[in-house]
């Protein structure tokens, strides 16, 4: 089903959303740290790395690599995950999902100071901020049940806004 026909919802058990996010993201690091060029900065970002932040109940991945380590990264992660088939895939950035886990795993692959090199810092700026923490689970529950291609735009303009983009 595309975004375009699902609805946004919020997971009902926070705590224990976060605690099976960090259970899958410790457990794909250690899947696939050493497959990965070794100046590769493996991160956990979005909702479950953030005390207190609304999730719709999956985990983010960010892969920090430099220009020259992008092709190797990109080249394993072709060969172990799915392609994210919502995001557009361009030189320095690739999305990708991973099976096999508690709950859903979306990985960014990015190159360090690409325009999409925005994950890492957005995660910082949430977690620095908790007035900014309760405005963005605000725009959530704002947005659930409505389409979530809605709120993935909303949501992208509360990164901007935040990022200073």
């Amino acid at each position: 089903m595309s975004d375009d026909e699902t609805l946004f919802q919020l997971s009902p058990d926070l705590e224990e959303c976060c605690h099976q996010a960090q259970i899958a993201f410790e457990k794909w690091r250690r899947q696939h740290a050493r497959a990965l060029p070794d100046a590769a900065l493996i991160e956990h970002v979005g909702a479950t790395s953030v005390p207190g932040c609304e999730t719709k109940g999956d985990l983010d991945i960010a892969v920090r690599v430099s220009k020259q380590d992008f092709p190797a990264a990109l080249k394993h992660l072709d060969k172990t995950h799915q392609a994210n088939d919502r995001s557009t895939r361009r030189e320095g950035f690739a999305a990708f999902s991973a099976q096999g886990y508690a709950l859903d795993v979306g990985v960014q692959l990015v190159v360090v100071g690409d325009a999409l090199d925005q994950f890492s810092a957005f995660r910082d700026a949430l977690n620095a901020d908790k007035v900014l923490v309760a405005r963005y689970n605000a725009l959530k529950r704002a947005y659930r049940g409505r389409k979530t291609v809605s709120y993935r735009e909303a949501k992208a303009e509360f990164i901007k806004t935040v990022l200073g983009r």
